[in-house]
């Protein structure tokens, strides 16, 4: 076996255009797995394809991709030792230093970067009256959620830290929806609480040992897989699936933003999800389907795709990676027949299973760049695992924070979208938010179909064998 480290110097040696091009003949003729593997050397590899789309984005709308979170932390906190697990934290994960660069024959490329950069401002609000420090909070969160973020220049995220007492604070995090998922929040958060509390060589090692696979692993693996042939192979077969379905049509007026809070009532949803509990579904295949038939009537169809978003972490190493992970997964729903809600609810578990099993093809890549996928509807209930932020001494909260851009993210074409329903149960209830475009629907649109969600789950729940109207 050669030297590896011959074979980097070797590499190294090489113009960058002529080492790209061996590092991309070697790897061709490697097999590739069914899943991520650690990447031989450490030079830059291609960006994912939803990374692309983010990328091309953002550069006529500066900030589309900056997600916000904030904490409120309550105790003695050392700011000195949060600034260095801060760093630690960057350090560790390869996605949070990284960059994008145009190469010499006009590819993009991600390149990580050896030392993380912490960009961190301060503010001290002790001397404001609660009521007063409170709307500077607010302003802080808005502006942060406004940040400019750069894939480029490998800015990619920014902290702030407010004081509003000796034992009060308030941490702020932005970061570049290309290398931050939802996931990787609770990663990002157990990661920091190990590295307060144990420094970034302590003994439990979680802060200083980077993950198993890091997110760079996964961008390489996307690109050869796919190019390959069990990926092209699988590609072809799934875009068979869809074949039939046209695309969803753009709205006139294009995309423009819009929220609106909404929440499930209890009564017939709680049936509901009896009744799906008994047929072997989980309460997301039962909403699903719920939703399908509402959709159903209302466009006069008999099968239709919903679009939800998976996390994306199939192989089990990427569970302790930071990145962007997260895909869309179409699932094709067929209502043919006058099926009962018990029967539809089997269509709709195999239909959930078959396209989950599916989601190491990226949508962009599935239905083609600047085409719009088949659904304008995305469905989510999130359950993303509940980390709690164990600071020694301090009580973490989180703090509500401005709305998510869930539709630029997960849709390939945002103006062929009408809502994303995102849900979340929390303490007995299912509620969230509803990001729209506002070319395509109005509030009352959006709360229509959960509503129409409920009354299809009352009628379903009391006339179970019942055949459906669609």
């Amino acid at each position: 076996m050669a030297d590896p480290a011959g074979f980097e110097g070797a590499l190294a040696a090489l113009p960058e255009a002529k080492r790209e091009l061996a590092r991309l003949m070697l790897a061709a003729r490697q097999p590739v797995p069914a899943h991520p593997a650690p990447r031989s050397g450490a030079g830059p590899v291609p960006p994912t394809a939803l990374q692309c789309r983010l990328w091309r984005r953002e550069r006529t709308h500066p900030a589309v991709a900056t997600g916000s979170h904030a904490l409120r932390l309550t105790g003695p906190l050392d700011p000195q030792r949060l600034v260095a697990a801060l760093t630690g934290v960057l350090r560790r994960h390869e996605a949070l230093r990284t960059r994008l660069t145009v190469s010499t024959s006009g590819q993009p490329r991600l390149h990580v970067d050896e030392e993380p950069v912490l960009r961190l401002t301060r503010a001290d609000l002790s001397g404001f009256t609660p009521q007063a420090a409170a709307e500077r909070v607010a302003v802080q969160s808005t502006e942060s959620a406004s940040t400019v973020l750069d894939l480029e220049s490998g800015r990619t995220s920014a902290f702030r830290l407010l004081r509003l007492a000796p034992d009060e604070h308030v941490l702020i995090l932005a970061s570049h929806l290309a290398v931050f998922d939802g996931w990787s929040s609770g990663v990002f958060l157990t990661d920091l609480a190990a590295g307060y509390r144990e420094g970034p060589t302590g003994p439990g090692g979680s802060a200083a040992d980077p993950p198993e696979l890091q997110f760079p692993d996964y961008a390489d693996w996307q690109h050869r897989w796919l190019a390959g042939p069990d990926g092209s192979a699988e590609l072809a077969r799934r875009r068979a699936v869809f074949a039939a379905d046209p695309p969803a049509p753009r709205a006139p007026g294009g995309f423009e933003r819009g929220h609106v809070p909404v929440r499930l009532a209890r009564g017939p949803v709680d049936a509901g999800l009896e009744l799906g509990a008994a047929e072997g579904a989980t309460p997301f295949m039962t909403l699903l389907t719920a939703l399908a038939v509402v959709l159903a009537r209302r466009q006069g169809r008999t099968s239709l795709v919903i679009g939800t978003p998976a996390a994306g972490r199939f192989a089990g190493p990427l569970e302790g990676a930071v990145g962007q992970f997260t895909t869309v997964v179409p699932i094709r729903l067929d209502l043919a027949g006058g099926p009962t809600f018990r029967e539809l609810l089997h269509r709709t578990r195999a239909a959930v299973a078959d396209a989950l099993a599916h989601q190491r093809l990226p949508v962009d890549v599935l239905f083609g760049e600047g085409t719009p996928p088949p659904y304008n509807v995305l469905f989510a209930l999130h359950n993303y695992p509940a980390v709690p932020l164990d600071l020694p001494g301090i009580e973490v909260g989180q703090l509500p924070g401005p709305p998510a851009r869930h539709l630029e993210l997960y849709s390939p074409d945002p103006a062929a979208a009408l809502a994303c329903i995102g849900l979340v149960e929390r303490d007995g209830e299912i509620g969230g938010t509803a990001e729209y475009n506002r070319h395509a629907a109005t509030p009352e649109d959006v709360r229509g179909l959960l509503t129409g969600i409920e009354d299809v789950l009352d009628r379903a729940t009391a006339a179970p064998a019942s055949p459906l109207t669609t």
